[in-house]
């Protein structure tokens, strides 16, 4: 029995050696990807609080041009988020 529970845990054991510690680049890619959730979390937060003031305009065209410049920031935060995303999965 001692001899079947060994055979069956030595991929599972040879899996966790073969991953081992990151490398120097691929911490710095797990850093890049953490920098792009943190940029896209900021746009989204932006994004989010104009378009709560849009809910509040006194007119239409406030309210519209309030929620497309929200939609801009959202973008802008998705984009640089994604631009940065593919350097680090370069990297890793």
């Amino acid at each position: 029995m001692k001899k079947l529970l060994t055979f069956t845990a030595l991929p599972a054991l040879a899996m966790v050696a073969a991953c081992g510690p990151d490398s120097p680049r691929e911490e710095m890619g797990d850093r890049m990807e953490e920098r792009a959730d943190a940029i896209e979390d900021v746009g989204n937060d932006r994004a989010e609080a104009l378009e709560e003031r849009a809910d509040e305009a006194e007119t239409d065209a406030r309210e519209d041009m309030l929620n497309e410049r929200a939609e801009e920031i959202d973008d802008i935060g998705d984009e640089a988020a994604d631009e940065i995303n593919e350097v680090a999965d370069e990297l890793e």
